[in-house]
This record gives structure tokens, C-alpha cells and sequence, in this order.
């Protein structure tokens, strides 16, 4: 399976009446990083909520959102309020102490003085908080790798048909080889008669011929260059994160082009080697957004 580095998720969780939501969207990226946007109460949650997402993920430019949504449970309860208890009969005391008031304070006339209860928000357990959080991240990443599968089959599909069309191109130039040598022997026999002012030197002759056949010669690069397509294709099918390998073979199958187009001297195998190359490019730009 090959995956693009870009996608987008987007996952939601409902722990106890809390909602939580999590968007997340990726780009292609060197290696694996993060813009990671939580709430400050559950900003130590980041280092967990990286691992969870590095463990599905290999490379890629990762932004993350996730929001809590409190409103739909009461987000207090009501508490006695001790510190104004405890004022409370203080003051009882004194005026039982000081001014001879008597009488003893009653849960019920406690109860109904003000401020003795008040509203305290509800804590909520940070093993269920962990929950909801990851569980919206899990939905949000199951989202982005869809996406991104779908995209890393679009274009290694690409690419299958790019290398495909290399192929061709490198298959006519090889036939056209023949061809352009005897072209080229014969150009340089009639330099060499030139030189030698008709008297011709057939040893002399041959070896210059020798020479530059060799020389000119690219059927070494063409077995490299097939090499390197067909590395591709196997990398393509065996899938996971192939992204490295097949940047590394796309300069290699730059290298050998060139190297065939300075061989060339020939305008039609010129011609097939900037068709490779446009290819070779348009190869490179998918490369770099796969994993």
C-alpha cells in the first residue's frame, strides 16, 4: 500500500457528556512533525497524543486540533461552603459569649443562611479525559489515512504509467543506436580522410573509430536505467514508506538520462531524452508527496 503525505481526518468522542473533536490534516514533510492545538487543561496530553498519531504515521507535516465541549452537562455541583460555616458559628459563639444571647444553630437554620452552599466546578477524571481525546484522534487518524491511501494509489498509478512511457522512450533510442553509429563512423571517416589529405591510414582508422564508438556508446546506461525502473516498480508494489527510496532512484534515473543525452549526437535520441526527462520530473513532484 502506498500513502500520499497529504490528507485530513476528522474524528469526534462522547465521554459522560463531553464532546470532544478532533481535526487533523498532513503535508508532505522531510521527516515527521507536529502543530499540536489542545485545550490548556489538557495540554498534557500532547506527548500521548503524538505517539498514537507517529505510530500510524512516518512522515508528514502533521497540524492538530482538538476541542472540548463541555456545554452539554452541568459543568458544577453544589458544595458546602466550610469557610463560611465555620465563620458562621464563630459568630454564633460570640454572641452567645458576649452578649448572653442564647440558643444553639440547627442544621436547619444553618441551611438556610447565605452562602453557606455554594457551586464548585465538577472534576473530571483524567482517565476519561484521556479516552475522549483519544478516542476522536483514532476516528480523526483512521480518516487521514483513508484519505492518504486513496491519494498514494492515485499516484503511484501515476508514476507506473510515467515509467512505462520512459521505457518506451529509452527502447526507440536503443534502436535508433545502430543507425546513428554507422552515421557517425562514416562522418568520421570522411574527417579522417580530410586530415590525412586522401591518404587513408586503416589502422589509424580503425582505432579512431574504436574510440568513439565506444565513446558514444550508451547501452551500459540503458541497462542501468532499466535497472532503476524496474527497482521502482518493485518498490511500488511491495508499498509502506517508500518515499526515500524512490527520490534516491528518480536521481539516479536523472543521472544515466544525462548521461545518454551526452552521448547522444543525434537529434532524434536528443529528443527522446527530454521527453525522459519531462517524465523524470513530473516523477520527482509525485515522489515527494508519498511517505
Amino acid at each position: 500500500m502506498i500513502l500520499s503525505m497529504t490528507g485530513f481526518g476528522r474524528g469526534e468522542a462522547v465521554i459522560e457528556g463531553s464532546t470532544f473533536n478532533v481535526e487533523m490534516r498532513s503535508v508532505n514533510h522531510r521527516y515527521i512533525d507536529f502543530s499540536i492545538r489542545l485545550p490548556r487543561s489538557l495540554a498534557n496530553f500532547e506527548p500521548g497524543i503524538k505517539e498514537l498519531i507517529k505510530s500510524r504515521v512516518q512522515r508528514g507535516y502533521i497540524t492538530y486540533q482538538l476541542t472540548w465541549d463541555r456545554e452539554e452537562r452541568d459543568p458544577s455541583e453544589l458544595v458546602l461552603n466550610e469557610a463560611a460555616l465555620r465563620r458562621y458559628l464563630e459568630l454564633f459563639r460570640k454572641m452567645n459569649e458576649e452578649f448572653g444571647i442564647e440558643g444553639k444553630p440547627t442544621v436547619d437554620s444553618l441551611s438556610r443562611l447565605p452562602d453557606v452552599f455554594k457551586t464548585a466546578p465538577i472534576a473530571f477524571a483524567e482517565e476519561q479525559l484521556w479516552k475522549g481525546a483519544e478516542q476522536a484522534t483514532i476516528k480523526a487518524l483512521e480518516g487521514l489515512l483513508k484519505m492518504r491511501e486513496s491519494e498514494g494509489g492515485a499516484l503511484a498509478a501515476d508514476i507506473s504509467g510515467r515509467l512505462e512511457a520512459m521505457v518506451q522512450h529509452i527502447g526507440r533510442a536503443i534502436e535508433k543506436a545502430p543507425e546513428r553509429m554507422k552515421r557517425l563512423e562514416e562522418s568520421l571517416r570522411e574527417k579522417v580522410r580530410a586530415a590525412y589529405e586522401g591518404v587513408l591510414d586503416e589502422n589509424r582508422l580503425l582505432t579512431e573509430i574504436t574510440y568513439y564508438a565506444d565513446k558514444w556508446d550508451f547501452s551500459e546506461e540503458d541497462v542501468r536505467f532499466r535497472t532503476h525502473i524496474e527497482a521502482m516498480r518493485e518498490t511500488l508494489v511491495q508499498g509502506g514508506a517508500v518515499g526515500r527510496k524512490l527520490s534516491f532512484l528518480v536521481q539516479e534515473l536523472n543521472r544515466e538520462a544525462n548521461t545518454v543525452a551526452s552521448k547522444a549526437n543525434d537529434a532524434g535520441i536528443a529528443q527522446l531524452m527530454v521527453a525522459i526527462k519531462e517524465e523524470i520530473e513530473k516523477v520527482r513532484e509525485q515522489v515527494e508527496n508519498l511517505e
